[in-house]
């Protein structure tokens, strides 16, 4: 007998790979904001000497790791975020591979590699669970 997904259970990957998001958009920001020049140490990713701007971006990964909670909690009612999120992803997957493409530090080619899974992941369920 043939095991059949259901249409619930599809979309509850969805909301645990927005909710895996979340909490790897917090966990950089939480590295950016409070503990910046280990973090920049273990990436082995230069500091620069103004930091206003990196932990600005400390703040708005905050804001992206919340606003991934919504799909994480509904993900049907906010499956538009997952959409935006896949787009998003592959865009940082191409900046950031760009940027080590170019000479940048080896550590964006992880990070561009992680974008890039998520983008995959999100697309993937994101499309299996609007199929059902």
């Amino acid at each position: 007998m043939e095991h059949r997904e259901t249409t619930e259970a599809r979309w509850s990957w969805v909301a645990r790979s927005m909710a895996l998001a979340a909490a790897y958009d917090l966990s950089f920001a939480v590295a950016i904001l409070f503990f910046t020049a280990p973090a920049a140490r273990l990436l082995r990713l230069a500091l620069p000497d103004d930091l206003v701007y990196l932990r600005f971006n400390g703040v708005f990964l905050l804001m992206l790791a919340g606003m991934y909670v919504l799909p994480a909690l509904q993900p049907q009612r906010y499956r538009g975020i997952v959409s935006v999120a896949v787009i998003g992803r592959f865009l940082g997957f191409v900046y950031l591979g760009w940027v080590a493409w170019s000479g940048g530090a080896p550590t964006f080619w992880g990070l561009a590699l992680t974008d890039l899974f998520f983008s995959i992941l999100h697309a993937v369920l994101l499309i299996r669970a609007r199929a059902s």
